[in-house]
């Protein structure tokens, strides 16, 4: 059957009743195939969880929303923990939700967890609530229950690892077959003969040994060429064979009359389930720890073992079914179980960048296969990227290996001695560009530039960075342009998102201007004249006529086959299709959403620049995913975090300690009558980073010891002193809000802080969510939005 061309690219729209052959697009060996339906229990090997976009940044949890703006921040110590003992056998979560809520306490059974327990006539579990003091007031009730039922605070793990999955394995069923020959020499013909698998049994191949005299001293082999005690090569047959092979079977598949044995004795198998049936009860055992996402299993005639994979939903299940390690199973006729935890960790490349570096991930792969871990490669046509995967037992390899690939796919700065390469005409997709393509294309290797910090990163094999670095410094040496850059006031740029970067770019050519739309300027290469036209448009002493587009017989305009970037303007390189229809440069569209979360003005958003900047779409998180590599992405989530942090600093701080990088939850503000009467308890204030375990204050933010707020401050005045008249002499304040020092030289007396984004009035300091109101407050309290400095000098 012939192959659908649609379908590799995701174009086909007749899905299951296509005529055609619909090829799996991932890299991976179809190992289901060989399956009956049964066999195969619905599940794909290489499909994990879905992803939550809950990320582990800062010590914290952090919960993402639907375009990528924190919903939700959880800490540590936002949780408690109670170990829960004294339940009866058959106790159901349900039954311990409503056990909580007669002593007068509210849980969730999906934060409940039924403990495996060897004693059949007790059952333990944990309970973990949103609630600090949730343990230790249970604990106190039930001591005054007298039901029997105890529970114990338990710390919360603060460090959490990717675990959900677990490999399991157990030896397939076998047949031991006793083949008998009166001669040494046919015995040991027939033995290679089975083991280069020459001779086969239903279509299987069997495992053989050394001939044996049965009549050596202490087991060993007479070596003559008859023995009328005969020779005997044990035949060993595994899964189905084994249990459906007769002595017809095994005489059957020794094909050549000569090799026929005298005689043929077939032992016990070793447990008579199919593999299937093993496999259903293996997952019923794996359920008892918790719910599954997957559950795969894998059958081969190779090999000793039968191997599945289970994918957990929570990570603490799949820890809790590794107690069936080495458990002995009615169902395998005693033989044990094997289980063991899987670490794993992947990474989203370009594809691009991903086949120059083909040679050095083979290199470090043979070095991960000494160490057991396993490496897989997913390419789908249809998709710009390359998804890798790595997969161990010891997680110390694992975070190893992800070192590596993140070390890999970092790329290295071209730099010529210890000057970084970069020249304005790369900012634009004009000859320099396609000069760069070429010199990627003539040495096999990748180049990217990030027009924000004016860099080219190197990808390839180390012996040929010089190259590039040479041929480069060539092309720039023959280069005689200059470059311009034009800043653009707000009324400038929302005349060149309008129509009049087109004009520029008409009157200039294609090559010649670059507009940077992050950035807020144009970039003209080549010469004073040229920058000096570009002026006269932007300042409409210069009139551009443009002719319109072309039109069809229906007289619609003709659609550009090439359409321009929304973000540089130029023709679309390494095309990115959003959902609303505009298509972004990739370099272009990453700059985009980098600038994103420094830009937004409230909740962190990724909108689209097309149609001059007019189609207002956002970007959900599940587009971004999908368009940007796995560091981009992780960067950009991060980058949300950040600013969210920023701009609440009355709910969020950073560890003060040098390097540590921790958060942790500010204590709500107290007034001065509260604080009279509880500042002498230390404790009320401490809080102990889980990173660092150095003890601070979450009132004041500061480590005073044993101190209070009040005494530390009082002891600490004469510092606090002197910068306030370095302060006043710089007409520096600090932001009201998050303490952000700020330093006013020119303009109105609006200003933003650079660290919460919170408005302010230079005045009187007073905050407010949005511009708008900042400036009514000016000019109702203070007369005026203030052009001028001297009158606001910091008193």
């Amino acid at each position: 059957m012939a192959m659908c061309r649609f379908h590799a690219r995701g174009l086909c729209k007749n899905g299951n009743t296509c005529r055609f052959l619909h090829e799996k697009t991932l890299s991976q060996p179809d190992t289901t195939s060989a399956l009956s339906a049964s066999e195969r229990l619905n599940i794909n090997p290489t499909d994990g969880p879905e992803d939550d976009f809950t990320r582990e940044l800062a010590g914290a949890s952090v919960c993402f929303g639907e375009f990528g703006q924190v919903i939700k921040i959880s800490l540590p110590t936002d949780f408690s923990l109670a170990y829960m003992t004294g339940f009866g056998p058959d106790i159901t979560r349900e039954e311990i939700v409503d056990i909580l809520g007669g002593v007068g306490f509210k849980a969730e059974s999906q934060s409940i967890r039924i403990l495996p327990s060897a004693a059949a006539l007790e059952t333990k579990a944990t309970v973990k609530v949103e609630d600090p003091s949730f343990a230790k007031k249970l604990s106190d009730k039930l001591k005054n229950h007298h039901s029997g039922i105890t529970a114990t605070p338990i710390p919360v793990s603060t460090k959490r690892a990717d675990c959900k999955k677990v490999h399991l394995s157990w030896h397939k069923a076998i047949r031991i077959v006793w083949l008998n020959f009166g001669r040494v020499d046919i015995a040991k013909r027939v033995s290679e003969k089975f083991n280069q698998g020459r001779y086969i049994c239903l279509g299987q191949d069997a495992i053989a040994s050394a001939p044996k005299s049965n009549s050596g001293q202490g087991g060993q082999i007479i070596h003559a060429e008859t023995n009328p005690a005969a020779w005997t090569v044990v035949l060993i047959l595994s899964s189905d064979v084994a249990r459906n092979a007769t002595s017809k079977d095994v005489e059957k598949a020794i094909t050549a009359q000569e090799d026929k044995p005298r005689h043929i004795e077939l032992g016990k198998v070793s447990y008579i389930a199919k593999d299937h049936k093993v496999g259903m009860e293996v997952r019923r055992l794996l359920e008892r720890h918790g719910p599954l996402e997957s559950f795969y299993l894998s059958v081969t005639s190779k090999g000793k073992r039968v191997k599945a994979t289970a994918l957990f939903q929570d990570e603490a299940d799949a820890r809790s079914a590794c107690s069936l390690n080495n458990r002995s199973l009615d169902i395998l006729g005693g033989l044990k179980l094997n289980v063991a935890i899987v670490f794993s960790v992947k990474a989203k490349t370009p594809t691009a960048i991903f086949r120059v570096l083909r040679e050095r991930l083979d290199e470090e792969s043979r070095t991960w296969k000494d160490k057991h871990l396993a490496f897989h490669i997913y390419t789908d046509p249809s998709n710009p990227f390359t998804t890798l995967k790595v997969e161990g037992n010891d997680p110390k390899d694992v975070t190893e290996a992800r070192k590596t690939l993140d070390k890999i796919f970092s790329g290295l700065v071209l730099k010529d001695g210890g000057d970084i390469i970069w020249n304005p005409t790369f900012s634009i997709n004009g000859r320099a560009y396609k000069k760069l393509k070429e010199i990627e294309q003539n040495l096999h290797v990748a180049i990217n530039r990030d027009k924000t910090k004016r860099t080219l990163k190197f990808f390839g094999p180390t012996d040929k960075y010089q190259q590039v670095v040479h041929q480069i410094g060539e092309m720039l040496k023959e280069q005689s342009c200059s470059s311009y850059e034009i800043n653009l006031r707000p009324d400038q740029f929302a005349e060149v998102m309008h129509g009049g970067f087109k004009n520029i770019e008409h009157a200039l050519g294609r090559d010649v201007a670059a507009l940077d739309v992050i950035a807020r300027k144009i970039t003209i290469i080549g010469t004073e004249e040229q920058r000096a036209t570009a002026l006269e448009i932007l300042s409409g002493k210069r009139a551009v006529q443009i002719h319109s587009p072309s039109r069809n017989i229906m007289g619609s305009p003709e659609p550009n086959s090439n359409p321009d970037c929304p973000i540089c303007f130029c023709e679309v390189d390494c095309p990115i299709q959003a959902s609303c229809g505009h298509t972004y440069c990739r370099e272009c569209f990453e700059e985009c959403c980098k600038a994103a979360a420094s830009t937004s003005k409230s909740d962190f958003q990724v909108r689209c620049q097309g149609d001059e900047g007019t189609c207002r779409s956002i970007f959900t998180v599940r587009e971004l995913k999908d368009h940007l590599s796995s560091s981009g992405f992780e960067s950009l989530l991060e980058s949300s975090f950040n600013e969210y942090t920023k701009r609440n600093p009355d709910a969020f701080r950073y560890c003060p300690t040098p390097d540590c990088g921790y958060i942790y939850r500010c204590a709500p503000a107290f007034t001065a009558n509260v604080l009279d009467t509880r500042v002498t308890k230390f404790s009320v204030f401490t809080h102990t980073c889980p990173n660092c375990l150095e003890s601070l204050c979450h009132s004041c933010h500061t480590h005073h010891g044993s101190y209070t707020c009040a005494e530390y401050k009082d002891i600490a005045s004469g510092g606090y002193e002197a910068l306030a008249k370095l302060k006043k002499a710089l007409n520096i304040k600090d932001c009201p809000k998050c303490t952000t020092p700020m330093e006013k030289t020119e303009g109105c007396n609006h200003m933003t802080c650079a660290g919460c984004r919170a408005h302010i009035c230079w005045v009187c300091m007073a905050v407010f969510e949005s511009s708008g109101p900042c400036y009514e407050h000016m000019k109702r309290e203070h007369g005026s939005i203030g052009l001028g400095l001297e009158r606001f000098m910091v008193e």
